[in-house]
């Protein structure tokens, strides 16, 4: 995207789990737009902010550990910050792990792009008993520090008027000197520095030459292709570095900075001594033992769906009544085809506000909750060893869990994984996962009519499929998926403005997308009714409804309009079945077994699209098939043991 000199770049860096995206927030006001660095699949996020009587245009990169890192996300966060589109950085620190926050600090010091810190957190840090001399820090690095509690939105304005001052002003950063050795094999790489490189790399030499030192190898690629002899000239330097000090090549640095940041840790800050052990310690022990994380898991499973159903359950009826009512008293108005029109358009109405919105909204407000106080990222912790025994990478974890939520964004989280095959694997897995969709048709029939218990039941059978699906696909290509090791935040206080606008940011997908596909499906339904469409898509599918699952031959359309929208399952089997109560016309075996085969059967359009963006046409279509098969395999065995009973 070509940018206009008349806005101020200002990029958000800094490691995962730092806050990034809560400062983003908090100046954007959930005003987002998204999209992909050019020529890669990484997502970014960008908004448009004025400050000081200028316009700020504000990137989100991907969080980073390193400049060296081999992560493409990282990668490309990097090659961002080296275009030379970037005015001011704001590195945001997690100050309660400020040490280790600090490593990446140092790096984006050496770019000397022009810089201000933000001290997240700090709330969380003085309760560590750390105490920060901000003075200190400006004064050891050149760069200003401000201390943000960014979810209370603390500092905020404060640390965007200083990143908006220091771009009117020169940057003059400290920067990091190594040892005599390492500066003084700089000095003499530095002389035989080549101008050619200077029309390829317009960025500082010093920060260059650090990379080369570095081993890192996309720097080494365009010197190599620039000035091999110099290239060679470098390598030489770097191998006599190594062995006059008997350290490996890669290792240059990393113990040097190492050494630097604990050095400037100590100068900048004071650890107090703290008695007692704090209640979230206690918490995160007992969620971290293997027995209690298990135990903790299965209860916050079964607590979340049970409350998300009791919610939903007093909602949706309260309003079930007035609906009917002034549903009557419209259909009764009509005649012909203005009948069809207006029935079709209340129908799909009352399925939104009298279906979905009750048992969605309280299931978006839980999940958030899980999210924000930091105990998704420990479900996830948990479920990593699990996973790793049955085929899948440890990574596997965050995108699995975000399929809960949606499995779109989770096939495209798929990103981070770097080996093809761990991408593949999960990306067909992920499609097996209950999102907030399918969530919304187990809540409202089998919560409704079969009872939290076999809720709970359908959510951990789930899970035991995708894991069967996740070793047999394992077994076609046998090696072991590696570990990981992950990132967990600390345990937090859930804060409801920001709850607030997750929900809202989620649910307006629903309201701007999924309902008016829902009220369209539903006028179309009610035409296909009208001159007996429905009939033929029922009588086509009734070897799989009949044949199969044993179901009526009615519910065979709500399937097909099921493979646009989960919810259109739900939403129209009142009107193919013509009553509100589907028990009247189901028995529970056969609710059970609708509702297993809408969790497993071929996922939305939406998700297959993504698919095929992201795997291409072959896992696409592979993925229809697994899942056709799976899910005809699994309820057609509940419906033929049920059938010998």
């Amino acid at each position: 995207m070509k940018l206009s000199r008349n806005e101020l770049v200002i990029a958000l860096v800094g490691q995962p789990n730092c806050g990034k995206s809560t400062i983003f927030n908090a100046a954007s006001g959930f005003r987002v737009n998204t999209g992909n660095f050019a020529g890669t699949t990484v997502t970014y996020t960008e908004t448009k902010v004025s400050l000081g009587g200028r316009v700020i245009r504000l990137i989100d990169l991907p969080g980073m550990y390193s400049i060296s890192s081999h992560d493409i996300a990282q990668k490309v966060a990097r090659d961002y910050l080296l275009s030379g589109r970037v005015d001011v950085i704001i590195n945001v620190l997690d100050t309660s792990l400020m040490a280790r926050s600090l490593e990446l600090t140092i790096q984006l010091i050496e770019m000397r792009i022009p810089m201000v810190l933000a001290l997240n957190m700090f709330d969380e840090a003085q309760k560590k008993g750390l105490e920060v001399d901000l003075e200190r820090i400006k004064a050891l690095t050149g760069v200003a520090a401000y201390p943000v509690v960014a979810v209370e939105g603390l500092g905020v304005k404060e640390l965007f008027d200083a990143a908006l001052q220091v771009s009117q002003q020169e940057f003059s950063p400290v920067v990091p000197t190594y040892d005599r050795d390492v500066e003084e094999c700089i000095t003499d790489i530095a002389g035989r520095y080549p101008a050619t490189l200077n029309k390829t790399l317009s960025i500082n030499e010093r920060f260059i030459i650090i990379r080369l030192l570095e081993m890192d190898e996309d720097f080494e690629d365009v010197v190599q292709r620039v000035d091999r002899e110099f290239m060679e000239y470098v390598l030489e330097k770097r191998r006599l570095l190594a062995e006059a000090h008997n350290w490996p090549e890669s290792g240059v640095f990393a113990s040097h900075r190492h050494a630097i940041v604990l050095d400037l840790f100590e100068e900048v800050s004071r650890v107090t001594s703290r008695s007692g052990t704090d209640i979230r310690e206690q918490i995160d022990r007992f969620l971290i033992n293997p027995i209690g994380g298990l135990v903790a898991i299965v209860a916050l499973l079964f607590f979340m769906f049970s409350a998300a159903f009791f919610m939903g359950e007093i909602i949706s009826g309260l309003i079930e009544e007035p609906l009917d009512a002034l549903g009557l008293r419209l259909t009764g108005m009509a005649s012909g085809m203005t009948h069809v029109v207006v029935s079709g358009l209340f129908d799909g109405f009352v399925a939104g506000v009298g279906i979905v919105l009750p048992y969605l909204v309280p299931l978006l407000i839980l999940l958030a909750l899980l999210e924000d106080s930091g105990l998704l990222p420990r479900i996830a912790f948990m479920l990593d060893g699990l996973l790793h025994r049955f085929g899948l990478h440890g990574e596997s974890v965050v995108p699995i869990i975000l399929g809960y939520g949606c499995n779109v964004p989770a096939i495209m989280a798929t990103r981070s994984l770097e080996q093809e095959r761990d991408r593949i694997l999960t990306m067909l897995v992920i499609p097996f996962i209950a999102c907030s969709a399918r969530s919304v048709v187990i809540l409202a029939l089998a919560g409704k009519y079969l009872g939290a218990a076999y809720t709970t039941a359908i959510y951990l059978g789930n899970i035991v499929i995708a894991l069967a699906v996740s070793f047999a696909l394992s077994r076609l290509k046998i090696d072991v998926a590696p570990g990981v090791i992950m990132d967990v935040p600390p345990l937090r206080r859930p804060y409801l403005h920001i709850v607030t606008n997750k929900v809202w940011w989620r649910l307006r997908e629903f309201l701007t997308f999924a309902w008016p596909v829902i009220v369209i499906s539903s006028i179309v339904l009610a035409f296909f009714s009208f001159i007996g469409i429905d009939r033929v898509i029922n009588s086509f599918i009734a070897p799989i409804t009949t044949g199969i699952l044993r179901l009526p031959e009615e519910t065979g359309i709500t399937l097909f309009l099921g493979i646009f929208r989960k919810e259109l399952t739900l939403l129209m089997l009142n009107q193919a079945l013509d009553t509100s109560n589907i028990s009247a016309v189901l028995s529970h075996v056969q609710i059970l077994v609708l509702v297993v085969f809408t969790v497993l059967y071929i996922p939305c359009v939406a998700v297959i699209t993504t698919l095929w963006k992201e795997g291409g046409w072959k896992v696409a279509l592979y993925s229809i098939g697994l899942n056709t098969v799976v899910s005809l395999a699994v309820a057609g065995g509940i419906a033929s043991v049920a059938g010998l009973f």
